[in-house]
């Protein structure tokens, strides 16, 4: 395995699924009028939820599966659908919560887990990207380099949120609004690509399995 390729591919993965910078509106949002301590203590808060979430089905990934029953191309090919959908919805951008939802959450004492961490950053789509990979380096016996490589992989995602977050007003000003819609629709034509290609992955790793003969006669 190359592990610099894995590296690499997992860390565009996360980024553009967790989208750090296109989130900094909706955590504006959620701490609008709050005390600039509190801001920046929910951000913090939010990174370290981000890091132990994915860090969790990041290395328990295999033994997910395995408790579920799930092949890893069945995830790919469901991960495909949610990342897919996920790229759809930046293209065609509306608030990723309701405004009831948007409603109870600043009610909230802390909204640093619930939305923030789960399920904006580290939602579905990212789940999937992760028991994706943890799964391939699992059944190619990886080294302790591929494996370290993607905790590392997860800090940078975790450190970016974090420096999102904690600047929010700061980048809200250097992007500006129009900004923001602008890399929110390059980060979903990317999250379709990424899609389509674990789609791909998981329709050619089944046929694989269950038909060989057709990717034998096809060869």
């Amino acid at each position: 395995m190359d592990e610099m390729h894995f590296f690499l591919g997992m860390l565009i993965s996360l980024f553009v699924i967790a989208d750090p910078f296109g989130m900094v509106p909706v955590f504006l949002s959620l701490t609008d009028g709050a005390e600039r301590k509190w801001c920046n203590r929910q951000a913090r808060k939010c990174a370290i939820n981000v890091f132990i979430l994915m860090t969790v089905f990041f290395l328990g990934g295999s033994w997910v599966l395995e408790f579920f029953g799930f092949t890893v191309h069945a995830v790919e090919l469901a991960g495909g659908l949610i990342v897919g959908s996920i790229g759809w919805s930046c293209m065609n951008p509306k608030p990723p919560l309701s405004d009831t939802e948007h409603a109870e959450c600043r009610e909230r004492a802390d909204v640093s887990f619930v939305p923030l961490a789960m399920p904006i950053i580290a939602g579905p789509g990212a789940i999937a990207v992760l028991l994706t990979k943890a799964s391939h380096l699992h059944n190619d016996d990886a080294s302790l380099l591929a494996w370290g490589l993607g905790m590392v992989a997860i800090l940078a995602v975790t450190i970016s949120t974090w420096v999102c977050f904690r600047g929010a007003d700061i980048v809200h000003k250097c992007l500006g609004p129009s900004g923001l819609k602008a890399m929110t629709r390059i980060v979903g034509f990317i999250l379709i690509c990424i899609a389509a290609q674990m789609v791909i992955d998981g329709v050619v790793g089944l046929i694989h399995d269950h038909f060989p003969d057709v990717l034998v006669k096809s060869s």
